[in-house]
């Protein structure tokens, strides 16, 4: 399972009620996630059958596809997924599409001889994330960075999340599903988000995608870079001119626990030669 469908998983565990109302205006007493039908093997896991009973009694199936970016044999396959669903279960199906980037040229009816097919298209692109903001609810603040103006309130929508009356392990998967769905757009998001709520997040049964992802390993490329930094300007106050080779060294040691013990020693050290010494022992 990649990065957006694994986060699309984790959010719709926690929160599909509210993600049906916001963006397909539904009002829903209850919805459970189906299994995928095992007979057809073109489906994908980031397919979404939802059985929804909306509060004006109707129970009926949403089949929520959801993209990274549009391709054009989405509405056919989405057809083949819809008369499945229709033959398992004798309900009525409103097959939706959730496009998570902007791009493509995006369509909600297909043609095709004497095929008509409609089904309904969601942009989050084109959406106003102030809107979700406003609306206040935490479960859609990981869908912010994906939407218009996203960029500029992401840290607003993270601070919605960890600072909401969701249970720790709720809080754990929305941060984890923000993360992994803001990296579509922009690498830099995950990780500052990661920086900031890592304690947290690590408790999410899809932490381990933040690390297949690489921004676990960015951050601890930064961590890294910041120990030698430390140590380069504890040398420059204490033994004024550092030679070049010095930080050359450091930066072919990649053990942070090193790096931490070497810090020490650059505030210990009586000489310049006595820290080349120790920083030398870890080369070999």
């Amino acid at each position: 399972m990649g990065g957006y469908d694994a986060a699309m998983k984790v959010i719709l565990a926690h929160c599909r009620e509210a993600a049906l109302e916001f963006f397909l205006g539904l009002h829903v007493e209850e919805s459970e996630i189906l299994e995928l039908p095992q007979e057809t093997a073109s489906v994908r896991r980031s397919d979404f059958p939802i059985r929804v009973r909306a509060s004006d009694g109707r129970v009926f199936i949403v089949l929520l596809e959801v993209q990274s970016r549009w391709e054009p044999n989405v509405p056919l396959r989405l057809l083949e997924y819809d008369a499945r669903y229709r033959l398992k279960t004798g309900l009525s199906v409103l097959p939706v599409v959730m496009l998570l980037t902007p791009g493509g040229n995006v369509v909600e009816i297909f043609e095709d001889g004497g095929i008509r097919y409609r089904f309904q298209g969601i942009s989050l692109a084109a959406m106003d994330a102030q809107k979700v903001l406003e609306w206040g609810n935490p479960c859609l603040m990981p869908f912010v960075a994906l939407m218009r103006g996203g960029s500029e309130i992401f840290q607003m929508a993270e601070e919605a999340v960890y600072g909401s009356s969701l249970g720790r392990s709720d809080k754990a998967d929305l941060l984890t599903g923000m993360a992994l769905l803001s990296g579509l757009v922009d690498k830099d998001p995950p990780r500052r988000l990661l920086e900031r709520r890592r304690d947290i997040m690590m408790e999410s049964y899809a932490y381990e995608l933040i690390k297949k992802e690489g921004y676990e390993s960015g951050l601890q490329q930064g961590t890294l870079e910041a120990t030698r930094e430390h140590i380069l300007e504890t040398l420059e106050a204490r033994f004024k001119d550092v030679p070049k080779d010095i930080l050359q060294s450091l930066r072919k040691i990649q053990d942070p626990d090193a790096l931490k013990l070497l810090f020490r020693k650059a505030l210990r050290a009586d000489s310049l030669d006595e820290f080349h010494t120790a920083l030398s022992s870890f080369l070999h």
